[in-house]
């Protein structure tokens, strides 16, 4: 057995030295190589035994360790890195946060910070998480406690929480997903085999559909069912109000119960809300673009738009005319000239942007009048005219004014912006 403390160095190993880190005092930060050997890098111990090495670290240690390498990580002080390790890892306690990218099985016992995972090929169990959790690309996942946020998608297996103190979000779960209980809300979405929500004290989410099998949740506040109705689906629901906007081939109400089938099939969902429960049909269009119950969308169109065009240019005409005789009692006749022939020009084009506007404007309506049920699109706004530039000759004019004073710098501004348009 050999002890030595350096900097940075290179020690060579079997193909799959077993790797033990009694205590790191800062950060730990693990990834794996081909090579047969050890990279270290911070303040050290290292002891050799048959088996492997152990690393005992005061500050920051990164490690560089041969691919399949199994780990085991007692105590870390900092955040905990894992990064393409193949081999299994054991891990007691971290203070800070963890991440985990492209590794095997892991078990941990208590991460006092945040969780985040990505990639993960083996059984991913960790007892209790202090922190937030997340986690994406998953096989198996169990959880026994998160005190904060907890989100899990795309996972291959199953996935089994234990007690959740903030928001769950579970979607595209090819597996099983089992929730014991939760403090807030939690929403759930693509789930290819069975979940079962136990005693959520919030609001439960439900985007179907959902797989073969029972689905069970249980809401202390309300549950919102989103369901495609060309899927089949059995449904059993129990809440002290029930919104339902499904379309069922068979239906059974009564107050505070609904007994609901579309088509012929293994789907059995059965919710249960102390609040209320909202049955709606799955659309393409955003949540935050549909009416309040009780609403629709109505937009009174029934305006003149004849001539609107021609009223719009009088406007237009009587603004450049007070513009052009204030500019030519200020200033002069010699920029008035200017001025008015480009106010035509702009003014003209207005007229024609106007009328565009109007022209698409009366196409949206003909096409919201047939489909009545969906808001219209607003025409786009016409594209502001480019503005003319005035010449350097007449910069120069202004600024002589100014300096002269015979012009303040604020009514100069106001020249300038008026032979602009």
């Amino acid at each position: 057995m050999t002890s030595e403390r350096v900097k940075t160095g290179k020690m060579p190993t079997g193909e799959t030295p077993a790797i033990t880190i009694p205590h790191c005092g800062g950060d730990l930060v693990i990834r794996s190589w081909s090579e047969t050997a050890v990279s270290l890098k911070g303040d050290y111990e290292v002891e050799e035994n048959e088996e492997g090495l152990s690393i005992t670290s005061q500050s920051t240690l990164r490690l560089i360790v041969p691919d399949n390498s199994p780990l085991d990580i007692h105590h870390v002080a900092g955040d905990l890195l894992l990064k393409k390790i193949s081999g299994d890892a054991s891990i007691g306690e971290v203070s800070g946060d963890a991440v985990f990218s492209g590794i095997g099985l892991a078990k941990i016992q208590v991460v006092h910070g945040d969780v985040s995972a990505k990639k993960i090929s083996g059984p991913f169990s960790l007892d209790t998480v202090h922190g937030d959790m997340l986690i994406r690309h998953a096989q198996d996942v169990k959880v026994g406690a998160v005190h904060g946020d907890c989100s899990v998608r795309y996972a291959a297996g199953d996935i089994q929480l234990g007690e959740i103190m903030g928001d769950v979000s579970l979607r595209a779960v090819d597996g099983d997903v089992s929730v014991g209980n939760g403090r807030r809300d939690a929403n759930v979405r693509q789930i290819g085999g069975q979940a079962s929500l136990g005693d959520l004290q919030g609001d439960i989410r439900i985007h179907g559909p959902l797989g073969e099998g029972q689905h069970n949740f249980n809401a202390g506040g309300d549950i919102i069912l989103r369901w495609p109705e060309e899927r089949p689906l059995n449904l059993t629901a129990a809440a002290a109000k029930i919104t339902n906007r499904l379309q069922w081939d068979e239906v059974t109400e009564a107050d505070g119960a609904l007994t609901g089938q579309i088509g012929d099939g293994k789907t059995q969902v059965s919710l249960t809300a102390q609040g209320r429960v909202s049955l709606k049909s799955a659309q393409l269009i955003d949540e935050k673009w549909e009416p309040f119950p009780g609403e629709e969308f109505g937009f009174d169109f029934a305006f003149d738009m004849e001539g609107l065009g021609e009223r719009i240019m009088a406007q237009v005409n009587d603004h450049v005319a007070r513009i052009t005789a204030d500019i030519d009692t200020r200033f002069g006749p010699e920029f008035t000239a200017k001025f008015a022939q480009q106010a035509e020009r702009a003014a003209a084009k207005a007229e024609k942007a106007a009328e565009r506007a109007l022209r698409r404007a009366e196409h949206e309506m003909r096409r919201w009048e047939r489909r009545q049920h969906h808001p219209p699109r607003r025409p786009s706004a016409p594209s502001p005219p480019p503005k003319p530039k005035t010449s350097k000759e007449e910069h120069l004019k202004i600024l002589n004014m100014v300096e002269k004073g015979i012009i303040s710098p604020d009514e100069a501004n106001t020249l300038w912006q008026a032979m602009e348009v």
